[in-house]
């Protein structure tokens, strides 16, 4: 299971919230990956190739890429910064990678 977001970096992580929602195995390997940008899903696809290399036939990663900047929505009047909401936004996407 990868995870990454870009600003939004709670605690507990996001994995272990997807962990704990969905009921995953305790033994299924995690990575958060934030602070990185727009260029984080593409090290984690990156990511999850090397895994799948490295693991046995049949195995699964699931990468989850998302945005979640409401947190640093700018609420003023100064031109300069409202460009920010609208460039960026929140939003999401999965994919499921196999190595079979």
């Amino acid at each position: 299971l990868i995870i990454n977001c870009s600003l939004f970096s709670p605690t507990p992580s996001l994995c272990a919230m997807v962990l704990t929602k969905f009921g995953m195995r305790s033994d299924v390997a995690t990575y958060n990956l934030s602070g990185m940008g727009c260029a984080a899903s593409l090290i984690s696809i990156d990511l999850a190739k090397q895994l799948l290399r490295s693991s046995h036939r049949n195995s699964k990663a699931l990468v989850v890429s998302t945005e979640i900047l409401t947190p640093n929505f700018y609420h003023g009047n100064d031109r300069a910064y409202l460009i920010q909401n609208t460039l960026f936004r929140c939003g999401g996407a999965a994919m499921v990678l196999s190595n079979s």
